[in-house]
């Protein structure tokens, strides 16, 4: 499906869009809320300043995928694939990204807060000041991410790998580990 066809179709009132072919688009500023684009390949696709609130992106491939300042607020993105994405600023509260593969990820001043980060794979990303305040991230893997400046006040981090993880002026107190 065509860029165009898609935004058309959802202006229309069309929220399933699963399985969709968007490697590449160009949706600046789109506003999505509520959309359904489950197990979809947006490889590469730009979706800056755009607001996908409440939406579900469950196995979705967004690999290298531009996310920053987009409002993903309550969206459902478990075991979606978000390497190499730039996340910078994003608002992700209450977000489920539970098993979602985060490696190398952009998530600096990112908002997490609240957010489901349970067996997700987060690997050398970049959480420099972003705030997982009374996040999950039990069984999450952050070996080598960048957490210095962040904010993980109430973070269940029971079972959590933190090798080699940068955690310099990183607020932890109270977390439950």
């Amino acid at each position: 499906m065509e860029v165009g066809k898609f935004l058309e179709d959802y202006a229309n009132g069309q929220r399933e869009f699963s399985h969709l072919d968007l490697r590449e688009a160009q949706m600046i500023n789109a506003y999505l809320p509520g959309v359904v684009i489950c197990r979809s390949d947006l490889t590469g696709t730009i979706l800056y300043c755009s607001t996908l609130s409440q939406a579900n992106l469950s196995g979705a491939n967004l690999w290298r995928t531009d996310l920053r300042q987009a409002d993903l607020s309550q969206t459902k993105l478990q075991r979606a694939i978000l390497i190499r994405s730039q996340l910078q600023a994003t608002l992700l509260y209450q977000a489920d990204l539970t098993e979602a593969d985060l490696r190398l990820a952009q998530l600096n001043g990112a908002n997490l807060r609240e957010a489901k980060l349970r067996h997700a794979h987060i690997c050398y990303a970049d959480l420099q000041g972003a705030d997982l305040r009374q996040a999950d991230l039990r069984g999450a893997d952050l070996t080598g991410a960048n957490l210095e400046g962040a904010k993980l006040e109430g973070a269940q981090l029971a079972g959590t790998t933190l090798t080699r993880t940068a955690v310099k002026d990183t607020l932890l107190a109270p977390c439950r580990l």
